[in-house]
């Protein structure tokens, strides 16, 4: 059997040229250390040093044991299937590792060239087109609304009024249910975002079984109360299933839609470059 478990007293050597090495490895230039072998491929200890940094003295002894095993056994395995895999299928896996690494070093190099190069500022005006030109894509799969709301004890006397600050919800009625906040058992009355539908009913904090379907729900408010809270809802405005869906809410889509459009297109046309520019040089050449 070519490996054997590696015995304690090694590791224990090991640990103690570990520390030695931690203790010296920026001030001197130190000799690299051999620490396992198979076959004539060697591991030195410069090899999993920075993976022993930061590590304690236990912690290090064990990380050690496991970096050492398991080159042994990635070494281990590869010299075995070296021996009982078909030459066939080895020269089928030199093909695929051969087409990976230059689909990773080109695919890094694109990268690379993109971040320095493509513009990546989104105009409004590119965004709004894209939405004009394809606004029947977008049909919404669920409801999404535009809420505000608030639960507060059944017993506070200043119901009426936060009902009508919370419905009219000027910059004054802001200012007044704001002031009142430290009364409120929860609140919410950032009414600009569009949220879904399970966001909507996980916002009911009483009446779970509400149902809109085929009722339009712009512009009301609802009230429900238990035996000691009443929660108030205003619903700012609603769209339904399978309509349009505004603007702002498919804003940030359509504007990764159209970064991709232009990352695709530019690297198409660098591919396309890359080409026409081997030709020109004569190093690319198709034959009859």
């Amino acid at each position: 059997m070519i490996y054997k478990s590696i015995s304690f007293q090694f590791f224990i050597a090991l640990f103690v040229l570990i520390l030695f090495v931690k203790c010296n490895y920026l001030t001197n230039n130190i000799n690299d250390k051999i620490i396992a072998r198979i076959g004539d491929e060697l591991l030195y200890l410069s090899d999993i040093y920075n993976d022993l940094e930061n590590l304690s003295g236990s912690d290090s002894l064990i990380k050690s044991k496991n970096l050492i095993e398991n080159w042994a056994r990635k070494k281990l395995l590869f010299e075995k299937s070296k021996l009982n895999l078909s030459l066939s299928t080895q020269e089928e896996l030199d093909v695929l590792v051969d087409n990976y690494r230059h689909d990773l070093f080109a695919a890094t190099y694109k990268e690379l060239i993109l971040k320095n190069q493509i513009d990546t500022i989104i105009n409004l005006n590119e965004i709004k087109d894209y939405y004009d030109q394809n606004i029947n894509n977008f049909k919404l799969n669920e409801d999404i609304f535009k809420i505000r709301y608030l639960l507060i004890p059944a017993e506070n006397k200043n119901l009426n009024d936060i009902k009508k600050k919370l419905v009219r919800f000027e910059k004054e009625d802001l200012f007044f249910l704001d002031s009142l906040s430290y009364q409120y058992t929860e609140f919410n009355f950032n009414d600009s975002i569009w949220i879904n539908k399970n966001e909507f009913l996980n916002s009911l904090k009483i009446e779970k079984d509400f149902n809109f379907k085929n009722i339009n729900l712009v512009k009301k408010f609802f009230q429900f109360k238990n035996s000691s809270d009443i929660f108030m809802l205003y619903i700012d405005d609603h769209v339904k299933v399978s309509e349009i869906p505004p603007f702002d809410y498919v804003y940030s889509m359509i504007k990764n839609i159209v970064y991709n459009r232009r990352k695709l297109k530019f690297i198409k046309d660098f591919e396309k470059d890359i080409l026409q520019d081997a030709i020109q040089e004569n190093k690319f050449e198709i034959y009859n």
